[in-house]
């Protein structure tokens, strides 16, 4: 998500900066319109410092959320004032009211996000009416003035959450198709790789311990030559559905590529590893998958290598599982290679 909100926050302060540039330009060339320039003046100060602390403090920027949500709620408080110095429900800065519904569309996409927005506003503009010398808040031209002022501020930000909405669907679609096994939809290497080395990260941080499992289909090329490529991919969906039940929640599954499979286990114990590569090849030897009228009934081989016991590096440990798991083939094809 960072990588979409990223230019929604760069929006929202280009939206925030038109908000301060018009209101400076009312004070610079129709001063005249400025009735109440001290509220004006604080009105564009607490803004432009909101603007300035939101991107400074690190608490702040480690909650994006939280600070967008400041920014927008004081950007329509600015406008309130603004308007409140330049004639209240008259005067020409409550069109400005569009901005910080668009922002809301743009930023969260939620479209009740952007009704609580409007209803909001509806208040601050029922309190300009109430400030509005003449001007009788229970008239039609009061209720017209403010349908003026909302309607098109909350349409167009209804839209505008809506395409952000579809624009996020479709990035997350992105990247589940960018870190996914299009045959087996578990993760592929690449993604394995970058949650690999987190966890190592956070294990040589914190003291704790992982393992990585290999898991190797045994005799998948002689079954695609006998049997077709449909029959190996049949397999294949079974041995990763196989793992998939044996795992514990906390573990993270990848298809290496071909007929490998490795598992990373987060906090195990040497005992834990080894009791799910057993229980992994319980189901798979369990299971059966249906070709050409044939019940064919798949076998693995399995390695297990151990953080920080084996070795202190992925890529080690990830070799290491690689050569106990052809081990492990060696000696279940000959039982006398164990000697």
């Amino acid at each position: 998500m960072t990588s979409v909100r990223y230019p929604a926050a760069q929006s929202l302060l280009g939206l925030h900066l038109v908000v301060l540039s018009i209101g400076v330009l009312q004070f610079a060339f129709v001063p005249s319109s400025v009735e109440r320039p001290l509220l004006a003046a604080a009105a564009l100060a607490v803004s432009t410092a909101t603007l300035l602390l939101v991107r400074l403090l690190p608490a702040l920027q480690a909650r994006p959320g939280h600070q967008h949500a400041i920014e927008i709620v004081v950007m329509a408080g600015a406008i309130a004032l603004l308007a409140a110095a330049t004639g209240a429900a008259r005067s020409p800065l409550i069109a400005l009211n569009v901005i910080p519904l668009v922002a809301l569309g743009l930023v969260f996409g939620r479209s009740w996000l952007v009704l609580m927005g409007t209803a909001s506003i509806a208040v601050l503009g029922f309190l300009l009416g109430v400030l509005t010398p003449d001007l009788d808040v229970k008239s039609p031209e009061f209720g017209m003035l403010l349908l003026v002022t909302l309607v098109p501020g909350a349409a167009i930000g209804l839209v505008v959450a809506a395409l952000t909405e579809r624009m996020r669907n479709a990035v997350r679609r992105i990247r589940a198709l960018a870190s996914t096994d299009a045959l087996t939809g578990l993760m592929n290497l690449r993604a394995f790789e970058q949650v690999l080395r987190l966890e190592h990260r956070k294990a040589e941080r914190f003291g704790r311990t992982y393992s990585l499992i290999m898991v190797d289909v045994d005799d998948l090329a002689q079954l695609n030559e006998t049997l077709g490529l449909e029959a190996g991919s049949s397999i294949l969906n079974a041995v990763a559905s196989a793992i998939q039940r044996s795992i514990r929640n906390s573990d993270v599954a990848a298809r290496l590529g071909g007929d490998e499979f490795i598992i990373l286990c987060v906090e195990s114990t040497a005992e834990t590893a080894t009791a799910v590569a057993q229980r992994i090849r319980n189901n798979v030897y369990a299971g059966t998958v249906s070709v050409a009228n044939r019940l064919i009934r798949a076998n693995v081989s399995v390695g297990v290598a151990n953080f920080p016991a084996d070795h202190l590096y992925p890529k080690e440990l990830m070799a290491l599982a690689n050569r106990r798991m052809q081990e492990d083939r060696e000696l279940r094809i000959d039982p006398r290679a164990e000697a």
